[in-house]
């Protein structure tokens, strides 16, 4: 037994003497390895150098992560997510930016990071971005976009590296190549806009400048304005970038940017003291480039664009050009959308309303215009938004002696505006008129359930703001729909016979209000109540608004479009 012993022990060191030094070196490193604890993350994040065991150990360390989140309860404030995060982090972001990894490895890795979202892996979502190409790195600009969401929502987003080539990666992107990740378009937008960084307001404009060469191209259309284009006055908007101005109304006059003309205006709203004079020189000419891109819009086509841009602006300059825009119109179809479109979104007075009847007067029976039916129909359907009791007995008398196509279309479009207008004395010749007007049966039964509700309500308060003001203290009907009626048409009236005071009152209540319609018709009386603007009532609507994004509710967040405008235009009156 001692013989073996000692033969044993001669091999060893014989072999001892023949290995070299590095080799035994290696084989006390894996014998150290092999003790290394397998539920320390040190463990893997170490391992990651490793390509052998690179893959699993990405994997070991998303499942620390996850379950150290899980203890945590999502707070990655948490001293156990930090200190997990200042192991992984860098040895991770390091593996993105430097290593040579597979496919599935990469998407990963970067799928880790992402959900991490650390500012110390900036590089990787850099990277990510900066080497995109279409059909191959899909999820990677995906991943990469999340993270970008998640470091702007948290306040962590300041390497500007990470920020320039999220732009980058968005100026090349092409919808119309990129088909294998549904979210990746989607992401990618929203980090831009989460991002909104002031460097991209000039990159907007030059984005917002690019020529549409083949109108007709689907993929052009797709990459250019449904995408690029309209996300770049997004971008503008959510700035505010005044130096934007001239060309937005640039691209409001090009015919081949027809489908921006909404988020323009929008964007022209965000900047009205910059925008407001490139809008009065192109509605009244004498600037030679924007005169040219005007005669190239058939039909003058671009005037109730512009009428509207200025209307949404609501700034005593623009309502002189709009009236002049609305008496000189080159036909009917701009004639009735200047003043039904645009006309009457300014605070309304006797000017107003007589400039609005008189392009009646000068609009031909006959006159239709695509997309919008009878030309008449169009003043009986905006004339409510006058606030004016007057134009009652006009709606009643035109609605039974208009003939033919007009005869058809102005009543069932007159009585709903007569019906929000009325005052108390008018309400029997309202009943008479929807008795005697030739409707459709369903019309008939609709707008007598309207005038039934707006009829109760308008007899009980008559001229007394304060009555109306109560009325909508109480639930609105969820059915049938005519039965909300009866909010609307206090919301009407308080606008009618309010105040500046009942103006508050409105305000306060529309918090409480949730049903779209009724909402709408409160923000245009807190509108019409505030013809000199109002920064205090914008703020307090723009609070309003914050609170039902925050709320996540998205029907309600649907439903503040006319919360948002009305806070723009108070606060653009407020600010000549």
């Amino acid at each position: 037994m001692r013989t073996l012993q000692r033969l044993y022990l001669v091999g060893w060191l014989g072999f001892r003497a023949a290995v070299p030094a590095t080799l035994l070196v290696s084989a006390l490193g894996a014998s150290l390895v092999a003790c290394d604890d397998e539920n320390d993350p040190k463990t893997w994040a170490k391992r990651l150098d490793d390509p052998a065991q690179r893959a699993p150990a990405i994997k070991r360390l998303a499942n620390f992560f996850d379950d150290t989140m899980t203890r945590a309860n999502k707070n990655k404030s948490d001293e156990r997510v930090k200190a997990l995060m200042d192991v992984a982090v860098e040895p991770l972001t390091k593996q993105y930016t430097s290593a040579t990894l597979d496919e599935k490895t990469r998407k990963d890795l970067i799928k880790l990071l992402s959900e991490m979202a650390d500012p110390r892996s900036a590089p990787a979502f850099a990277k990510a971005f900066n080497d995109y190409e279409a059909g191959k790195s899909d999820d990677d600009v995906k991943y990469a976009s999340e993270a970008v969401m998640r470091l702007s929502k948290e306040g962590k987003l300041t390497d500007q590296g990470l920020i320039d080539a999220l732009w980058a990666c968005f100026a090349k992107f092409q919808p119309s190549k990129a088909n294998k990740s549904i979210n990746l378009l989607k992401n990618l937008r929203e980090a831009v806009l989460a991002v909104k960084h002031p460097s991209y307001g000039p990159k907007a404009v030059e984005k917002l400048a690019q020529p549409i060469q083949r109108p007709d191209d689907p993929e052009e259309q797709l990459d250019k304005i449904q995408f690029g284009q309209l996300v770049a006055v997004q971008i503008i908007s959510a700035l505010k970038y005044g130096g934007a101005a001239r060309a937005l109304v640039t691209a409001l006059l090009t015919p081949a940017k027809a489908a921006l003309t909404a988020p323009i205006t929008k964007a022209l709203m965000e900047i009205p003291k910059e925008a407001e004079p490139v809008l009065l020189a192109a509605a009244k000419g004498g600037d030679a480039e924007l005169d040219k891109l005007a005669k190239e819009n058939p039909e003058a086509s671009h005037v109730p664009k512009l009428a509207q841009a200025l209307a949404f602006l609501s700034r005593p300059a623009g309502k002189d050009a709009v009236i002049d825009m609305t008496a000189n119109a080159a036909n009917d179809a701009n004639r009735a959308l200047v003043a039904t479109r645009a006309l009457v979104h300014f605070p309304s007075d006797k000017k107003l309303t007589d400039a609005f009847l008189a392009a009646y007067g000068k609009t031909s029976a006959e006159a239709s215009i695509q997309g919008y039916g009878n030309a008449k129909a169009l003043w009986a359907e905006s004339a409510s938004q006058t606030y004016d009791p007057a134009l009652v007995d006009w709606l009643l008398k035109e609605a039974g002696a208009l003939k033919g196509e007009a005869g058809a279309a102005f009543p069932p479009a007159a009585l709903p505006s007569a019906i929000k207008l009325m005052p108390a004395d008018k309400v029997k010749a309202v009943e008479e008129a929807i008795n005697k007007a030739l409707i459709t049966p369903k019309e008939k039964t609709n707008l007598t359930a309207s005038f039934k509700a707006a009829a109760e309500v308008t007899e009980k308060c008559k001229q007394d703001a304060a009555c109306y003001l109560a009325k909508l203290d109480t639930p609105v009907p969820s059915s049938p729909p005519a039965a909300r009626m009866g909010h609307i048409k206090a919301c009407y009236m308080a606008a009618i016979y309010g105040n500046a005071e009942t103006r508050k009152a409105l305000v306060a209540k529309l918090e409480k209000v949730k049903d779209g319609i009724v909402r709408l018709a409160l923000a245009e009386a807190i509108d019409h109540l505030a013809p000199q603007g109002d920064a205090a009532t914008a703020d307090a609507l723009d609070k309003i608004v914050a609170a039902d994004v925050a709320s996540g509710n998205a029907e309600l967040i649907a439903n503040d479009d006319a919360v948002v405008k009305t806070a723009l235009k108070l606060r653009s009156r407020a600010n000549p």
